[in-house]
């Protein structure tokens, strides 16, 4: 019998291959056509209805609100609703009532949870973050990131009540104290008091470094250094006074003429609508806040150390990972969450990577005040916190699955629910135990695999000497910290510049100076990357694992693959300075965008050079190195592209400003606005004389508005509730003409009777419903369906390619979601269709079998995966290659009809840990035995 059980695993391997690649949905391809890449970043991804019953979580990646109910012995998924596109955050406001922040869509679908559908849509303005009822009438508070500014709503009437401007650049995560008179914001891009001088300003007064002499013996005869700028940060207690200090001790106010007051936390009072006090030195990036029933505010962030020069003293340390509390009076105290960890040895043990901490994505008070929870998005981690106990202050680490990205706290049930956002799961845990109880799928993941699978690569702690920093640590969710760093190294090799050299170009010094840190965003086909273009493509940062994270060796090319495989297709959202239509503005009496393109297609600025011949379109860049002669720079530099150069405002360096950030555009950031970049000497604008410069601001004005790959109109969305919606009728005439243009997909949501249902627009005036055998509408018919706020319509604009998939089938199994809600099967379930839905109660799956093992491979915990189309006795067992058992994970367990996992620790059957290679996780019942490869790692 175990040389039978032994030949049947043989055959298996052989079937599968050893190297068995982790799947993450059955019907997922690596390129699927019908998925764009934006990453947008969860806030408060799930939240308790009031009286407790409902758990309320986003299905980020597949544009849904999902309604658990509670009162089971496990969170049973019993709604998905569609909202808008990239929700990040949720609020109930009653047991009937949530609102969902959707951060590309810049709106609030305000969904009813009796019908479950969206009932209202609010335009709240650029990138919405968060949202919290708070105030005297218990008003909807709304962190809109791209504007700055905090929007204030009538809840019930959704008027605008008004706008609260912060001191800082992108507010994000929000928080209110018990009683509702104190709204908190982080403020995500704080910054840290740092910002550069130019080389001009420096003018060779910062020194050699003496711990980092240059080694001038390894430049191949190019000994001197090119002249940079230098970063100095404002120190309150230099050492001659408050000043702007650079890291030598040297006192640079003289040439910083502008303050900078680091809002890090804005308290914002609901009587009067008015910031009250700012929080300073946070973090550089705060990530989120809570505030504890005794009124203590609590921040989870990191804090950049970029005022330090020179990579090798960065290396294995970007960032101090933190949480700190302010108390009622404002008095702060902070801890570091990584305090075990030597940074003065790297790489360090494998001991600090097993209890690193990284990314504090979500923070959350017990009750009692006596405990605080933090989860590690870089770890798989929820830290469990004494806020007491000053620098011994954490009291477990416990594995989660994988990117934990929100968490709430269920204290009457003893539960933790945590969001894990790469593979779009819930897990619940013991609140007392700290064990895993259950873990479920959010939703239906339309995300290709090597997407999901590239994930640990970029988020994951082990990518660097210490387990706490990442490539995310700067490159916050793809995007910048907007911070510059001096990555050079006085040690490393001058690079030669090409054999065949027609421009000139003098090569690539080790020393660089100041850099701003780049999005990530719609990198294909800009390479070479980096400012300096030193990079020919993304693998080419391999060695900056070792140099930089601190790691002993670079990435195997496989995990450099997978890397690629997640960076590369990152995309940009769409830019807000363009009309819906994707036309520019033409303001009279003010800079017109509309002008300044066609100034920048047109006409000559720099001999006879247009701007469009260096910044060719789509990106802005022709990816061409130039030379410093013509740059009035001392090194040379890559034409950048320009696709987000929106999103670089808030410097200002006019003597007595006030300045949000520390840095600006160009490479070193160095430069305040757009406005005075165009002034500088290589750019001619003749006869844009006098003091208005009227071409430069036409020209400022475009490049606000230049195009970023992805159409204004993607992510707008209109809601028919019945009453005259002029306006919105216009907007989707607007959504139908961009269909035309080949720019986005649309489709439209609503409820037909009682039911949910999904149209597709094909143009023509034809919306395609997503039953089979109904008629196509026109936009008339489709809108006269909205007869009341019951069974409201809402017209979205998508991804060009993504229609079918997100108006129609929705998981991509070829039957349209309306026939499987007809048939009794899922629509946001591969496996569920009207030719396999179980007869009995499949509201969970529609057949039995084993669907998967993931993570695979796993290092401390798997999740088997099984459904079954009714209730049957299930065992569960893990077996070695020899077909030996391992561990018993359900014997003769019955289950109920559904889907449901079981978890394996790694242990054996007695306790002991099981070993590193290959097993098999077999699942069998009285209709059938299914067998997954499952593979253990160091």
């Amino acid at each position: 019998m175990v040389r039978r059980f032994t030949l049947l695993f043989a055959l298996s391997a052989l079937a599968v291959g050893i190297a068995v690649a982790p799947r993450h949905l059955v019907s997922r391809t690596q390129t699927d056509p019908d998925f764009t890449h934006f990453e947008s970043s969860h806030v408060h991804p799930a939240v308790l209805t009031p009286d407790g019953t409902r758990l309320l979580v986003v299905s980020t990646p597949d544009n849904h609100l999902t309604v658990f109910d509670l009162t089971t012995p496990t969170p049973e998924r019993i709604a998905e609703i569609p909202v808008g596109l990239e929700p990040v955050s949720v609020a109930a406001r009653s047991n009937t009532e949530a609102w969902v922040v959707n951060h590309l869509s810049d709106n609030v679908s305000i969904v009813d949870l009796t019908t479950k559908h969206v009932k209202a849509t609010l335009r709240v303005g650029d990138e919405p973050s968060d949202i919290v009822f708070a105030g005297p009438s218990e008003h909807a508070y709304v962190s809109v990131s791209q504007e700055d500014a905090i929007r204030v709503y009538d809840s019930t009437t959704l008027g605008l009540v008004t706008t609260i401007p912060v001191a800082g650049r992108m507010p994000r995560a929000l928080a209110k104290n018990a009683a509702g008179t104190l709204v908190f914001a982080a403020i995500f891009n704080a910054g840290n008091r740092t910002t550069v001088l130019t080389a001009a300003e420096v003018a060779d007064s910062i020194p050699d470094d003496p711990d980092f002499p240059r080694d001038i013996n390894n430049k191949h005869g190019h000994i001197a250094p090119p002249d940079v700028g230098g970063i100095v940060q404002y120190l309150a207690f230099g050492g001659e006074g408050a000043g702007w200090y650079d890291e030598y001790g040297k006192l640079w106010s003289s040439k910083v003429k502008y303050t900078m007051p680091d809002a890090d936390v804005s308290e914002i009072n609901t009587t009067t609508n008015t910031v009250s006090r700012n929080f300073s030195g946070l973090g550089s990036v705060n990530y989120n806040v809570a505030v504890a029933p005794d009124g203590r505010l609590v921040s989870v962030g990191t804090e950049g150390r970029n005022q330090l020069r020179f990579e090798p003293k960065l290396r294995g340390y970007l960032v101090d990972t933190r949480i700190s509390y302010v108390t009622p009076a404002g008095t702060l105290s902070q801890r570091l969450l990584n305090p075990h960890i030597n940074y003065t040895v790297t790489p360090g043990p494998q001991a600090e990577v097993d209890s690193a901490l990284g990314i504090p994505t979500a923070v959350a008070f017990s009750s009692n005040n006596q405990r605080v929870y933090v989860t590690a998005f870089s770890n798989n981690r929820l830290a469990v916190l004494n806020p007491g106990a000053g620098a011994n202050q954490i009291l477990a680490r416990v594995p989660t699955i994988r990117g934990p990205s929100g968490m709430v706290l269920d204290e009457p049930r003893g539960r933790i629910y945590v969001v894990g956002r790469f593979h779009n799961q819930l897990q619940t845990l013991s609140s007392d135990s700290l064990v895993s109880l259950h873990v479920t799928r959010i939703g239906f993941d339309p995300t290709p695999d090597a997407i999901v699978n590239g994930r640990k690569f970029f988020y994951g702690g082990s990518t660097s000497g210490h387990g706490d920093q990442a490539c995310a640590s700067c490159h916050i969710f793809g995007d910048m910290d907007n911070l510059a760093w001096d990555l050079g190294d006085p040690f490393a090799e001058y690079i030669d510049p090409p054999v065949s050299n027609p421009l000139g170009l003098e090569g690539f010094d080790p020393q660089k100076g100041p850099m701003t840190t780049q999005t990530l965003r719609g990198m294909t086909n800009t390479e070479p990357l980096h400012w300096r273009g030193d990079r020919v493509n993304l693998s080419a940062f391999n060695g900056a694992f070792v140099s930089l994270m601190g790691r002993s060796a670079q990435l195997p090319d496989s995990e450099m693959t997978a890397f690629n495989d997640f960076a590369m297709p990152l995309a940009n959202p769409p830019n807000p300075h363009r009309f819906l239509d994707n036309t520019l503005p033409d303001y009279a009496g003010a800079p017109s965008p509309a002008d300044g393109e066609t100034f920048f297609l047109n006409t000559p600025i720099s001999g006879s050079n247009r701007c469009v011949d260096c910044h060719s379109l789509p990106a802005g860049t022709n990816r061409v190195m130039v030379p410093d002669s013509l740059l009035f720079e001392d090194q040379d530099l890559k034409v950048p592209q320009l696709r987000n150069l929106y999103r670089k405002t808030g410097f200002t360096d006019e003597t007595g400003a006030s300045s949000k950030r520390g840095t600006g555009f160009t490479h070193d950031g160095a430069i305040d606005n757009l406005f005075n970049f165009l002034r500088l000497p290589q750019f001619s604008f003749n006869p844009d004389t006098g003091i208005a410069h009227p071409a430069r601001r036409d020209v400022a004005a475009f490049l606000m508005a230049f195009p970023t790959g992805t159409a204004p109109a993607v992510g707008v969305q209109v809601t028919f509730d019945g009453a005259s919606n002029p306006e919105g009728a216009s907007r989707v005439d607007t959504l139908r003409s961009q269909f035309a243009a080949g720019n986005i997909d649309v489709i439209a949501k609503g409820r037909v009777g009682t039911q949910p249902r999904g149209w597709e627009y094909l143009g023509g005036d034809a919306w395609q419903p997503d039953k089979a055998s109904a008629s196509n509408l026109t936009t008339a018919q489709l809108l006269a369906l909205a007869t009341d706020p019951a069974h409201a319509v809402t017209v979205t604009g998508v991804p060009r390619g993504s229609g079918h998939r997100m108006g129609n089938d929705r998981d991509r199994d070829s039957y349209r979601d309306g026939d499987e809600l007809d048939a009794g099967s899922l629509s946001g379930d591969p496996l569920s269709t009207p030719l396999n839905v179980a007869v009995g109660d499949g509201v969970e799956g529609a057949r039995n079998g084993l669907e998967r093992v993931s993570p695979n491979p796993f290092k401390q915990r798997a999740e088997v995966l099984f459904t079954l189309a009714r209730a049957a006795a299930v065992d569960v067992v893990v077996y070695d290659v020899l077909g030996r058992e391992v561990r018993d994970l359900a014997h003769g367990r019955r289950f109920e009809a559904g889907r449901w996992s079981v978890e394996w620790n790694g242990r054996r059957n007695d306790g002991g840990e099981a070993g590193v290679g290959m097993y098999f996780v077999r699942m069998r019942t009285e209709t059938g035995t299914w067998v997954r490869p499952l593979v253990r790692i160091r």
